[in-house]
């Protein structure tokens, strides 16, 4: 305010401010429209009169499209404030006799925008009114949940999005840390988070540039880091937090060494040659004497020979692997089945949240289920390592699997929300009131 108002005492006003006649104040006869700061600073500057330009303005849906014009470019504002804004032009009376998506089109051109801006911004309205006061400009940069998050996961059920900021804003995740466990939590859920693109980072050739672009810069950053002088700056650092810092790249080695083993397995594997069409016709190649262009640059080169290039003979296809036998498929159902059922009267009896350890109703409960002769504590025992594989991974495999791993999630949710699955036995544990518990 200080610069403008010292150009403006140099050089005067040179944009006029914006304003309306108003009606019925005995004090005011114009309102302003767009130029409060230049107000302010002529003020400061000592100004007595300002070049105005009083503009009709019928109602104040109009006015408040003329502040948006007049300020969306000259300021910063919040994802929110603007989702406001927005919203506020597609309720006008003006906005509503047109269709949605006519809506969207007029105000993408009113700030300038693309119509998937103005869709991204709308559909921040659509998160969890806690959600979006995370997203608040009061709240410090560092602790407000991102614009491109809230556009994320507005899809989802408003509990999933508070769950998912929560934990977001709690671990400081960066962007493509808090999509990736968005996603999870959304597939965990049986549904999908963030919209589909055709272009997505899921396709081959965008995971390649992107797998090509972090390893150039992750060298140059390292190429930075291994010189001398900054060697000497990390020794100096508190013990602790080196060791915090090598626990951290002792998880990032391990995951480039996964990266590596799959880049290796995936360039090993035997390509098997297309057919050719017949069409086509067999390339040869041409052997040139370059002596001769050394020797004379301007003679044209002749060619000696013309060889065809060798073939070797394709290599045989992979085998076909044999497909399990529909006894095994069988087998698998009902060990999945089981492995649902044992859960489900350990921590569910009767069909709602209630821990119930007992070994003799268990064993009553199963009887018609249980295979003859079957150990008890082995089939809990297999229950429960079949809960601990499927630990906060989404559904997959075949309807029975599927349903286990969901009654897993929900298990997990139910009792502490832990990330380790032996947290959540003992939450479960200290609920029991049978007599008989068997052993988890």
């Amino acid at each position: 305010m200080g610069d403008l108002a010292a150009s403006i005492e140099e050089i005067g006003q040179q944009t006029p401010i914006v304003v309306k006649v108003i009606t019925g104040d005995s004090k005011h006869s114009f309102e302003l429209v767009d130029g409060e700061r230049r107000w302010i600073a002529c003020g400061m500057a000592g100004v007595d009169t300002m070049l105005a330009w009083v503009r009709p303005i019928a109602d104040t849906d109009e006015q408040f499209i003329a502040s948006v014009v007049g300020n969306f470019g000259r300021s910063d504002h919040t994802a929110l404030e603007i989702s406001q804004a927005v919203d506020r032009i597609r309720k006008s009376k003006r906005m509503q006799e047109l269709s949605a998506g006519e809506q969207v089109a007029r105000i993408a051109k009113i700030f300038a925008r693309s119509e998937p801006w103005v869709y991204s911004h709308l559909a921040i309205l659509r998160l969890h009114p806690e959600v979006q006061a995370m997203m608040a400009p009061t709240i410090p940069e560092e602790e407000r949940l991102s614009h491109t998050l809230g556009v994320f996961i507005s899809s989802l059920h408003h509990d999933i999005q508070l769950e998912i900021a929560k934990v977001v804003l709690a671990k400081k995740m960066s962007v493509n840390g808090a999509r990736l466990y968005a996603r999870q939590v959304a597939e965990e859920q049986g549904v999908k988070a963030g919209a589909s693109r055709t272009n997505s980072a899921g396709q081959p050739s965008q995971s390649w540039r992107r797998l090509a672009t972090t390893i150039r810069l992750t060298e140059e950053r390292l190429d930075v880091l291994l010189v001398p002088a900054t060697q000497d700056a990390l020794k100096k650092r508190d013990p602790a937090e080196r060791a915090v810092m090598v626990a951290e790249l002792e998880r990032c080695i391990n995951r480039l060494s996964q990266l590596k083993t799959s880049l290796v397995e995936t360039s090993l594997a035997p390509e098997v040659e297309r057919p050719r069409p017949a069409s086509m016709p067999t390339p040869t190649a041409t052997v040139v004497d370059i002596r001769s262009i050394r020797l004379n640059a301007e003679a044209p080169a002749k060619p000696i020979a013309v060889v065809p290039p060798p073939r070797s003979a394709p290599p045989p296809p992979p085998p076909t692997p044999t497909p399990p036998s529909s006894s095994a498929l069988q087998n698998r159902d009902q060990t999945w089945d089981l492995s649902t059922r044992v859960l489900a009267a350990l921590f569910y009896s009767g069909g709602r949240r209630k821990v119930n350890l007992s070994e003799s109703e268990l064993k009553e409960t199963l009887c018609d289920f249980l295979p003859k002769g079957a150990d008890i504590g082995k089939v809990i025992c297999n229950a429960l390592n079949a809960a601990r594989s499927r630990w906060r991974v989404p559904p997959k495999g075949n309807d029975t699997e599927k349903h286990f791993t969901r009654l897993v999630t929900q298990f997990r949710r139910d009792y502490g929300d832990a990330k380790d699955i032996d947290d959540a036995f003992s939450v479960a544990v200290k609920e029991d009131r049978s007599g008989d518990p068997v052993a988890l």
